[in-house]
C-alpha cells in the first residue's frame, strides 16, 4: 500500500535525526537532509471554474446598506435604496407630562398645563462608514498621516511631529492651527484651535462627492410584516433585494424632494445662547455636541407633527405594532438617474430626530409666590430609530455582465453580484495527474491557489481605481471556510486577518497583481485519501468580501431562480475584481488560474 508523509511525520524524522547526532554534527546532519537526500519541486494542476450569478439576496435586517447609483468599471450600473420601519418607545410622552395629565390638570400641581408641543425641525440621519485607525498611535488617523508607521511623522510640515501636536492639542493637518499667521513650531499660543475636533476617513463612498445629489424621502403605504404570513406567522419574514416598493407605487407623503450637498466632515453644533454670567467665555463659540459624518436630511415637520406628536396618548402610539400600521415605513433613494454616487451607510445608527418645543411652567424658584411665574418655551427632541423591518433594495442594470460565457477571465462582484465555483481534481485529466503525483512518497510543504488580476486592470490603473481587496474561499456545501482558514492563527485585523491563508490583494509596481490562497492542509487531505478512507472533493465558492471574519450566510436566488446560501460579507462589499481564468487569451498566457503544489520528494 502507498503511504504519504505528512508534515508531522517529516518533523518527527528530523527530530529523530537531530537527537541521534552529537552537538558537533547537528548542523551537518540538517544540511545533509535538506540538500542531498531530498529535492524540493513544484507542480501545477489545472483548475476548473464556473460562475454563479445572483438575481437577488435577502437584504432585510442589514447593519450596512448600499445607497446611490454608480457605474462600476467592468460591471455596469448599480442602484440602491433603503426602506425601513421606525421604532418608538412604549407609549411615549412628549414634553413633561402625558396628554392625559395635560387635559385633566392637577389642582395640587399648577405646573401641569397644556404643553402645546410643536415640531420645529426634523432630520433624517444616515451615518457614513468611517475609519479612525491610527497604527502608530500619534493621534492622526492613518489615511491622513504622511507616515502611518512612524511617530516622527510631520504631516503638515510645520516642524512639529504629529505626536507632539497631539500632545500639545494643536492640529497635525494645519501648519497654523489657530490661523494667527504664526506656524505651530514657533507659536506659543494656540487656544483658537479646538483640540476636540475629530478627523474621519470616510469608507466606501464612490463618485464625485462635491456634486449635489437629487435625494427623495417618502412615506410608503405597504405594510411590512416582521413575521412570515406564509408560515403561519411562526418565523421571521425574509425580504429580498429585488423588490422596489417605491416603483410599485406604494407611495404616501413626500418628506423631502430636493438637491442635497454631502458633508464629509464631523458635524459640530454650538450653544445658541451666551451665558451672561460667564463674561470671559462666549458660549456661542463653544461646541455643545458633535456628530460623526453622515447624511443629515431635513424632513417635512408637519408630517411628524400629525403622525407623532399629535398622537400622544392615542392608539397609534400605544405599542410598536400599532405605530407600524399607522406609519408603515420610510423610503430613501436617489431620484435623478444622472447622479453617479454610491456609498455604504450604517443602518445600526440610522434614525430620524424630531425637534419640538413645548410650554413649561416656570415658578422662578418661588413656589409660594406665583406673581413671578412665567410660561417658558422649551426645546426637546425625540428619536425614531430605524428598526423592525429594514430592507436594502439593490439592482444591477446589466446582470449579463456578471455571467461571463468563457473561462478566459473571471469577473466577480459583491453586492447582488456573483461567485466563482472552483473545482479541484475533478476532470479525468486532473485525476490522472493526481494519481501520478501519488505514485511516489512526497511531503506537501505548501499548496497555493493563485488568481492573477486581469492585465487590462493593471494597464489602466490609477490611484483612485476601484478593486476588491479581499477574496473569500469556502466549502460550497457546508458554507464554512477551509481547514486552512481555521488553523491560521493570524487574527490581527490591522496586519491582515488570516493573512497566512490569504486571499488579500497583492500589488506589484504599485498596481494590482494577484490574490493567493494557501490551502496546504486542504490539498494534503485530498492527496492522502485512500480507498479505505475516501475524502469528498468538494466544490469551493469564491467571492469578494468586506470582512472574512464574518462567516454569516444569507438566502439568495440565482439568475436561473435556483436558491442558494451566500456569504453576507460579500453582499456588504460593493466592489469587484476581474481575474485571469484557467483558459486565458494568448496575451495573458502564463497568468492562468493555477493550483501550485510545492513538495519534497522522498523517492530517491
Amino acid at each position: 500500500m502507498r503511504h504519504f508523509l505528512n508534515q508531522a511525520s517529516f518533523l518527527g524524522i528530523c527530530s529523530f535525526l537531530l537527537l541521534a547526532c552529537n552537538t558537533e554534527y547537528n548542523t551537518i546532519g540538517v544540511d545533509l537532509i535538506a540538500s542531498e537526500q531530498f529535492t524540493n519541486q513544484t507542480q501545477e494542476f489545472p483548475v476548473y471554474v464556473s460562475v454563479d450569478s445572483l438575481s437577488e439576496i435577502q437584504s432585510n435586517q442589514v447593519a450596512v446598506a448600499h445607497f446611490g447609483k454608480y457605474t462600476f468599471p467592468h460591471f455596469g450600473r448599480s442602484s440602491a435604496s433603503i426602506t425601513s420601519q421606525l421604532a418608538i418607545s412604549f407609549n411615549p410622552t412628549f414634553g413633561l407630562y402625558s396628554q392625559e395629565k395635560e387635559e385633566e390638570g392637577d389642582e395640587d400641581n399648577i405646573a401641569i398645563i397644556p404643553e402645546n408641543e410643536q415640531v420645529t425641525e426634523v432630520y433624517l440621519e444616515l451615518p457614513f462608514l468611517y475609519n479612525q485607525e491610527d497604527a502608530d498611535g500619534d493621534g492622526l488617523v492613518d489615511a491622513f498621516d504622511v507616515d502611518p508607521t512612524s511617530t516622527d511623522s510631520d504631516s503638515d510640515g510645520d516642524g512639529v511631529t504629529d505626536l507632539e501636536e497631539f500632545q500639545a492639542n494643536t492640529n497635525p493637518l494645519d501648519e497654523d492651527s489657530d490661523g494667527d499667521g504664526i506656524l505651530d513650531g514657533e507659536d506659543d499660543e494656540n487656544e483658537g484651535y479646538n483640540a476636540g475636533d475629530n478627523v474621519y476617513e470616510i469608507d466606501n463612498i464612490y463618485g464625485n462627492t462635491a456634486n449635489s445629489i437629487a435625494l427623495k424621502v417618502v412615506e410608503l403605504t405597504h405594510y411590512f410584516s416582521p413575521l412570515d404570513p406564509d408560515n403561519n406567522f411562526e418565523t421571521a419574514s425574509i425580504y429580498y433585494s429585488g423588490r422596489d416598493y417605491y416603483e410599485e407605487g406604494y407611495l404616501g407623503r413626500t418628506l423631502f424632494d430636493d438637491t442635497y450637498a454631502l458633508d464629509l466632515e464631523e458635524q459640530l453644533f454650538y450653544y445658541e445662547e451666551d451665558d451672561e454670567e460667564t463674561t470671559e467665555i462666549d458660549e456661542t463659540t463653544q461646541v455643545e455636541s458633535r456628530l460623526t459624518p453622515r447624511l443629515r436630511v431635513p424632513l417635512d415637520p408637519t408630517f411628524f407633527q400629525e403622525k407623532l406628536i399629535d398622537q400622544e396618548g392615542q392608539d397609534p402610539l400605544a405599542n410598536q405594532n400599532n405605530f407600524n400600521n399607522f406609519v408603515k415605513a420610510i423610503h430613501v433613494r436617489l431620484d435623478d438617474a444622472s447622479d453617479d454616487l454610491y456609498m455604504l451607510l450604517n443602518l445600526e445608527q440610522a434614525n430620524i430626530k424630531v425637534f419640538y418645543e413645548y410650554d413649561d411652567y416656570n415658578d422662578a424658584g418661588t413656589t409660594e409666590d406665583t406673581s413671578d411665574d412665567v410660561i417658558d418655551r422649551v426645546e426637546k427632541s425625540y428619536t425614531l430609530r430605524f428598526s423592525g423591518v429594514t430592507i436594502n433594495h439593490v439592482e444591477n442594470e446589466n446582470s449579463a455582465l456578471l455571467a461571463p460565457t468563457s473561462t478566459s477571465d473571471i469577473a466577480i462582484k459583491g453586492g447582488v453580484g456573483n461567485r466563482a465555483i472552483i473545482q479541484l481534481f475533478d476532470e479525468d485529466e486532473t485525476s490522472a495527474l493526481l494519481d501520478e503525483f501519488r505514485s511516489t512518497e512526497k511531503l506537501i510543504n505548501e499548496a497555493n491557489l493563485i488568481f492573477y488580476v486581469d492585465p487590462s486592470i493593471r494597464e489602466n490603473w490609477t490611484d483612485d481605481g476601484l478593486i476588491a481587496d479581499r477574496l473569500f474561499l469556502y466549502d460550497i456545501e457546508t458554507n464554512t471556510p477551509l481547514v486552512d482558514y481555521f488553523s491560521d492563527p493570524t487574527n490581527d485585523q490591522e496586519n491582515g486577518y488570516k493573512f497566512i491563508h490569504g486571499g488579500m490583494l497583492e500589488y506589484k509596481d504599485g498596481k494590482p497583481y494577484r490574490y493567493k490562497f494557501r490551502i496546504t492542509e486542504h490539498i494534503s487531505t485530498l492527496v492522502r485519501q485512500t480507498e479505505e478512507n475516501p475524502v469528498e472533493n468538494i466544490a469551493l465558492g469564491l467571492v469578494v468580501s468586506s470582512d472574512i471574519s464574518n462567516l454569516a450566510f444569507r438566502k439568495a436566488i440565482g439568475l436561473s431562480q435556483d436558491e442558494m446560501d451566500y456569504p453576507y460579507a460579500s453582499f456588504t462589499q460593493p466592489l469587484g475584481t476581474v481575474l485571469v481564468g484557467p483558459n486565458p487569451s494568448p496575451e495573458n498566457e502564463g497568468l492562468h488560474l493555477r493550483l501550485e503544489i510545492i513538495y519534497t520528494d522522498f523517492s530517491n
